[in-house]
């Protein structure tokens, strides 16, 4: 497929969550070696085996979440749950921008580059994409070569002019808006042949 594609928007995310026995980071670059129960998948086994199989490694688009995965009473990754509690949309997921949780510390994990918070207090765990676990998937989206980033979904981000926008980090580390590595084209909004009416007019008034 890959000489018929443009780019491959990889969907690096939701490795750990309400399905799994044991509470894990849902978005970590590589294994964890001291808590494999922690890391079910990884991004750079996802990545590597894509390129092994004929998938140019300049096509491939790292997915990252804007959203965390909840584990409740747990002492952490790696550890029994039970529950994932409430959310901002759904049960056990949070919009980034709501993160991390009152009372909760953050944590980080360098040998699997994933963060999380965890409430000491009702013992909860949110696996998530901290403005530092960013910078890095950037320096690991330089190292390995490939296509970009993209994430699911905006509006789960904080605004781009505040600080720890992981959209404007992640951006930025790349090169910034403005930069030549950043691509401007348009997406292709016209379906001529599509039998809805406003789709074949161009969408009016949208």
């Amino acid at each position: 497929m890959d000489r018929y594609l443009d780019f491959w928007n990889m969907m690096a995310y939701d490795f750990a969550g309400s399905w799994d026995q044991h509470a894990g980071h849902q978005a970590n670059v590589y294994p964890s070696k001291s808590q494999p129960g922690a890391t079910p998948f990884s991004i750079d086994f996802a990545v590597r085996y894509y390129i092994e199989h004929g998938v140019a490694a300049n096509k491939i688009v790292l997915g990252m979440p804007l959203y965390g995965r909840a584990f409740q009473a747990t002492d952490g990754p790696g550890c029994t749950y039970s529950g994932v509690g409430q959310g901002s949309w759904e049960n056990g997921v949070w919009d980034y921008k709501a993160l991390p949780t009152p009372g909760s510390q953050i944590c980080h994990d360098a040998e699997s580059v994933a963060s999380w918070c965890h409430d000491p207090s009702t013992k909860t765990m949110i696996s998530y994409d901290s403005p530092q676990v960013a910078t890095e998937k950037v320096n690991y989206i330089k190292h390995v070569g490939l296509g970009g980033a993209m994430w699911w979904e905006s509006s789960g981000d904080h605004p781009l002019d505040h600080a720890e926008s992981l959209i404007r980090v992640t951006v930025e580390g790349l090169g910034g808006f403005n930069g030549r590595h950043m691509e401007h084209v348009e997406n292709v909004l016209q379906y001529p042949e599509s039998k809805y009416d406003n789709l074949r007019s161009g969408m009016p008034g949208e």
